[in-house]
């Protein structure tokens, strides 16, 4: 794997510090999972991220003399209620809180949705609670003002009942206020039966809007960046020593003393390819195209042979590909004003 580092600009004038240990956690999403199916090939796979979107185009074959019917499904990444995490929801008032969309041969399809609410323990089996909720009338998504609102309406037997169930946690904050947390996770799919016929290609896209990670500072290239920090960061983002040094003299200009004329900080992106190829052999070729919005904005991901296109976008081009590894993408983004 070959790190793909882009150099910013030369760094000059003087800053303020941006200092914050806000974080925004990030939910992972990934693309078309199939049913097992040694008859269905995938002879291509176009696969385009960034901050703003992520569309995949494939192209499967069905290999035999015969239509085939499956389940195709797109595992949206689970929610868990956590006070202490902000995370990044593009839609959060809705069931498809990442705006999944999907196609056919150029035609939209619709597809159905499946959520479903667990308590996750460590030492026992999940427990579901989606009925339990729904007559409540409580959102299932743990983390939307909705799910807040609806809480709130509850008695306040009802709401120590959720607390001795191990549903809700009570929180008491220092102004005196006191909240109950949701505490359960939401796993939740769209899915739809396809048909692939016989002997020919279908073309199928998806499309969501991605959640971010971040930090509203810079952690890479800070001074306290200790040595097994650096190498999460190597192992995740194939960062390497030019891609760190520009990361510093961002950090030192960010930090340096004057207005905040100049803010850098960080995003994350990740994408799930590594779960789902259940289709026959190898995908045929897979391309990936990586677009990080803005020139001045630093990037790194881990790649094989990858090819600037654009002032923006890199591309990298496999074939007969077996995916062992997500994709982990980080920016270093700046801003200027103020």
């Amino acid at each position: 794997m070959r790190t793909l580092s882009l150099a910013l600009v030369v760094l000059a004038a003087t800053s303020l510090p941006v200092r914050s240990d806000d974080s925004t956690a990030a939910l992972i999403a990934g693309g078309l999972v199939l049913e097992k199916a040694d008859t269905i090939a995938l002879a291509a796979e176009d696969l385009y991220l960034s901050e703003q979107a992520v569309q995949i185009d494939y192209r499967f074959r069905n290999l035999t003399d015969s239509d085939i019917e499956t389940t195709i499904a797109f595992p949206m990444p689970d929610i868990t209620g956590d006070s202490e995490m902000l995370v990044s929801l593009p839609d959060p008032a809705h069931d498809n809180f990442l705006k999944f969309q999907s196609a056919v041969d150029g035609e939209p399809v619709e597809s159905q949705v499946e959520q479903r609410a667990f308590l996750m323990r460590s030492d026992t089996p999940p427990v579901e609670i989606t009925a339990r909720l729904k007559a409540l009338g409580i959102p299932l998504v743990p983390t939307t003002t909705a799910t807040e609102a609806a809480l709130r309406r509850l008695g306040e037997r009802q709401r120590r009942d959720l607390i001795a169930a191990g549903i809700l946690e009570r929180q008491e904050h220092k102004d005196g206020t006191i909240a109950d947390a949701p505490l359960w996770t939401l796993k939740s799919k769209f899915w739809r039966r396809q048909v692939f016929p016989a002997g020919r290609e279908i073309a199928v896209r998806q499309s969501y809007v991605p959640s971010l990670g971040g930090l509203a500072s810079l952690s890479y290239g800070g001074p306290n960046l200790d040595p097994a920090q650096k190498a999460h960061y190597a192992t995740r983002y194939c960062t390497d020593p030019t891609f760190e040094r520009v990361a510093q003299a961002l950090y030192r200009r960010s930090s340096a003393d004057g207005s905040r004329a100049f803010q850098a900080y960080e995003r994350s992106l990740s994408h799930v390819i590594s779960s789902g190829g259940n289709w026959a052999g190898p995908i045929g070729q897979f391309k990936l195209v990586v677009d990080k919005g803005d020139p001045k904005t630093l990037v790194s991901f881990c790649g094989a042979n990858v090819k600037k296109t654009g002032p923006t976008t890199f591309e990298t081009v496999m074939r007969d590909f077996v995916p062992q590894r997500d994709i982990e993408i980080l920016l270093l983004k700046t801003k200027t004003g103020e």
